[in-house]
């Protein structure tokens, strides 16, 4: 059975592109084709931009690309050690005389009487837990009877009039303009919440998104140079370069 980096070179060379057209199309890194069609996933990626990646290179090839993604996924299960079957060790014992023993044991009359003893001490038990409970709510409703009457009116509280909404807490907007395609994932920084995020198929050329935030952001980008940013309608600088790049974006009140 062929493996996927077989598939995708066998698909490429047939199509007869060179690995550098197939990246400058896809727009995927010539060196992470080179790793896939090698059969080698060990990228420092994690898997959702991986399975992302290999779905767009099989659709270019015209492959099936949920095969490939699935074919994916189970390379990544494999490396689970496999559950062992214990149900052939269980068969080879024998329980015939252990359940006779049980069977003579619990018709002597030492073991009814145990028995008979444990459903008394068992209903026991429940009606005297019963008698707790009932014993216990009647004393509740004595005490917040008793309290409700004993408390005098308190008279009524002014309704407190809403105060100007400090500037501080008002939304920020952070504007993403795509230069040319790109995946990008937006979280809050302080708990990693995901207010935005693309990266099953990427954004399209032109494609603007707005985000309203009134905490500090934390934007991953796969290619930083393909964007164009805002802060409150004020055109910035994209603080990084580096592909699959991270850089955080301050609150800033409007």
């Amino acid at each position: 059975m062929q493996t996927i980096g077989e598939r995708l070179e066998e698909a490429r060379k047939r199509k007869g592109i060179s690995i550098r057209e197939a990246a400058e199309t896809t727009k995927i890194r010539g060196d992470y084709l080179q790793k896939f069609e090698a059969n080698t996933f060990e990228i420092d990626l994690p898997p959702l931009y991986i399975r992302g990646f290999l779905r767009s290179y099989a659709r270019y090839l015209e492959l099936d690309p949920e095969r490939i993604v699935n074919d994916f996924n189970s390379l990544l299960a494999e490396g689970k050690p496999a559950r062992r079957e214990t149900r052939e060790v269980y068969g080879r014992v024998d329980f015939s005389e252990a359940g006779k023993n049980k069977d003579a044991s619990e018709n002597t009359p030492a073991a009814r009487s145990g028995q008979d003893q444990a459903i008394l001490l068992k209903f026991g038990l429940l009606g005297g837990g019963a008698i707790v409970v009932v014993v216990i709510i009647i004393l509740l409703f004595k005490v917040i009877f008793s309290g409700s009457s004993a408390k005098p009116a308190q008279p009524a509280q002014p309704i407190p009039q809403p105060t100007a909404q400090s500037n501080q807490t008002r939304d920020a907007t952070f504007t993403i303009t795509v230069i040319e395609p790109t995946r990008l994932k937006v979280a809050y920084v302080d708990d990693d919440k995901t207010v935005f995020l693309d990266g099953k198929y990427p954004m399209s050329r032109g494609e603007t998104k707005s985000i309203r935030y009134s905490k500090d952001l934390l934007v991953t980008i796969e290619h930083p140079d393909r964007i164009r940013i805002e802060l409150n309608g004020r055109a910035v600088e994209v603080p990084v370069t580096k592909p699959m790049g991270q850089f955080r974006v301050p609150y800033e009140a409007p």
